[in-house]
């Protein structure tokens, strides 16, 4: 199936869109309910926040970062099967956290009938990013189509994107969130300039990222095989010839990496406090 662009309804998302007139890809039609599986990596240690603990346990506002990416992620109506990927030596702790803020961790088991409506379990994470997602992939069951994986350190994301990214991933098998750059571009070496790119085709890329179960499978396999490695999992997919889908990001679905991020993600949080309260105010 062609992918058909088009100007995307910008109700709800950044003003700065309206000025950027900035094209997305038709999502296509949804005949039926598909549900998916989310994974949720988030093993890394987070050395560039130079904090004494993995960023995705800091708080924002008095809530854990990764609290609040698992929280957006259990509004959904599609996520069935929710796999949080945490450092090996933090399995307790996380489970301790989840509990805290009411997200208790689910162990699925064959006796089970009727699991309940959304499944939440832990995995141990890799070395690596890549190795962390392999794990879970291992993990979920054989009931979700759909794989939705999403940085457990982007805990703005909206339902809207969320959803969007899976309907885009249900008509072609394989989508992403992604921006368009808007800053000059260049390829540089060695502290020189060796040329200056074309912005134009530019897009940077977030997650969520979805996949058609059997495509991320296969190239996870490849990836094994010919020891493919990518800074996200949609490289992967690239490498074994599946096209990829491109749905408009939002500018607050930042990745929670550096302590200026932090200091931003609580400027937001209380920003959104203050826009909620004028709202109330007016009706």
């Amino acid at each position: 199936m062609p992918l058909r662009r088009f100007i995307s309804s910008r109700e709800g998302q950044n003003p700065a869109y309206d000025l950027l007139q900035i094209p997305s890809y038709h999502k296509g039609a949804i005949d039926s309910v598909v549900n998916a599986c989310a994974i949720v990596p988030a093993a890394g240690r987070g050395v560039r926040m130079g904090e004494g603990i993995p960023k995705q346990f800091l708080e924002i506002s008095g809530t854990p970062i990764l609290v609040r990416t698992l929280q957006v992620l259990r509004r959904t109506a599609f996520v069935r099967e929710l796999i949080l990927v945490a450092p090996s030596d933090y399995v307790e702790e996380t489970e301790l956290l989840l509990g805290r803020f009411g997200l208790p961790r689910y162990q699925k088991s064959l006796a089970d009938e009727k699991p309940p409506e959304l499944c939440l379990s832990i995995v141990k994470g890799g070395a690596e990013r890549q190795e962390s997602v392999l794990n879970a992939l291992k993990s979920m069951s054989s009931t979700c189509p759909y794989v939705l994986i999403h940085d457990g350190v982007r805990p703005f994301v909206s339902v809207r994107l969320l959803e969007d990214t899976w309907k885009a991933a249900i008509s072609y098998g394989a989508a992403i969130a992604a921006l368009p750059a808007t800053d000059t571009v260049k390829r540089v070496c060695n502290h020189k300039v060796l040329e200056t790119l074309s912005r134009e085709k530019i897009w940077l890329v977030q997650t969520p990222q979805v996949f058609r179960r059997e495509v991320i499978m296969e190239a996870y396999g490849a990836a094994r095989k010919h020891g493919w490695t990518g800074t996200d999992d949609a490289a992967l997919v690239e490498r074994i010839g599946h096209p990829v889908a491109v749905v408009m990001g939002e500018r607050s679905n930042i990745k929670v990496t550096t302590p200026e991020d932090l200091r931003w993600a609580e400027w937001f949080i209380g920003d959104q406090s203050v826009s909620g309260t004028r709202e109330q105010g007016r009706t």
